[in-house]
């Protein structure tokens, strides 16, 4: 039976400081290129450091349909730069979608890039597609994403003991599977929003 044929996705979202768009191969770049390299981001992705050029970058940008893979990049507001990118795995059918994101720019990490795009990014998957369960997994010793998934109101389904091998040695590191439902989100940023208005509100003499 043929699959239904989906629109292609044009996103474009403003996040304050930030842009959500979807990538296209002009995006394509020698510094895109360099972050695989980077020592951190290896560690945090147990993925072997390694020299990419600009057309393997290019390459990797058409594995894209943009209707149920959908690539998009995050990029700063008043200089264009791509800071990294979200990549979107989407089941119409199921109403789920998996998500995984990387900030490549080294100075641009743990400085508040993700949680600037966060509400702008899941509303338009769980408003505007209408998705019902977002879907993350991450390796238990990446820390800082791990902070970030609890903070913004996943829920830890499982950890998957000895999961995954390390790219570099021996290790077998545990890997964690999250979640977080359209319900939940609304709870999240409902409070979220909540404790924005309580902390603008005018103090008591």
């Amino acid at each position: 039976m043929p699959q239904p044929k989906f629109p292609k996705r044009k996103v474009w979202l403003d996040c304050g400081k930030y842009i959500l768009r979807t990538i296209t191969v002009e995006d394509a770049s020698d510094r895109w290129a360099n972050w695989m390299a980077d020592p951190e981001a290896s560690i945090m992705l147990n993925a072997a450091p390694r020299t990419m050029t600009k057309a393997d970058i290019v390459a990797y940008i058409k594995g894209f349909d943009q209707r149920t893979h959908i690539l998009i990049g995050i990029f700063e507001k008043a200089s264009g730069l791509l800071l990294g990118f979200l990549r979107n795995d989407v089941d119409f059918a199921s109403g789920q979608f998996l998500v995984s994101m990387i900030i490549g720019e080294p100075e641009y990490r743990h400085s508040g890039v993700t949680n600037s795009v966060t509400i702008p990014f899941r509303d338009y998957f769980f408003e505007t597609l209408g998705m019902k369960v977002m879907l993350a997994t991450a390796l238990a010793h990446n820390r800082p994403i791990i902070h970030y998934l609890y903070s913004t109101g996943w829920t830890l389904d499982r950890t998957i003991e000895r999961h995954v091998k390390s790219n570099t040695d021996d290790r077998m590191f545990d890997l964690c599977f999250f979640s977080q439902s359209r319900e939940a989100w609304h709870e999240w940023k409902k409070a979220r929003l909540g404790r924005s208005q309580a902390a603008m509100a005018p103090k008591p003499e």
